[in-house]
């Protein structure tokens, strides 16, 4: 289990701009890991703001996840970025093979809102033949990027 599996979870189970409600036992039984270990990458995750968390009672907590991670097609980013000032997070232009492969910058509604807009002139260059669940895995992730 990796902080990438982790994220994985959110990833799939997102839907339009609500948070995810993500259950520690079944999730550290699912992966035959213990709870605090489990609990240990999320603390990191929402450390390095990869998710904003919003409580967590009986063991199962209530994540946002940055939508310059992940987010649901056919949503707004700029809810969930707007409502937990989360950072915009991209890659480098030489990826890993950067001196700083990911840039962390501090939440810019102006950045969210041109996320967006680049969000729909992708969906607007859509053929008409592709259906959204077509369309949506081919968008999913960060695609608010330039």
């Amino acid at each position: 289990m990796t902080v990438s599996d982790v994220l994985g979870v959110w990833s799939c189970r997102l839907q339009g701009s609500d948070p995810v409600l993500f259950e520690f036992a079944h999730w550290a039984e699912e992966w035959s890991v213990p709870v605090p270990r489990l609990r240990e990458a999320v603390t990191w995750l929402v450390e390095y703001e990869f998710l904003a968390l919003e409580g967590d009672v009986g063991g199962i907590a209530r994540l946002w996840v940055n939508p310059s991670v992940a987010f649901a097609p056919w949503t707004d980013p700029r809810t969930v970025a707007s409502r937990h000032r989360i950072p915009y997070i991209t890659t480098a232009e030489r990826g890993m093979a950067a001196e700083q492969p990911v840039i962390i910058e501090p939440y810019d509604a102006a950045k969210w809102d041109a996320c967006y807009q680049r969000r729909l002139d992708l969906i607007e260059d859509l053929t008409p033949a592709a259906s959204p669940p077509q369309a949506a895995r081919s968008t999913t992730g960060s695609g608010c990027h330039g």
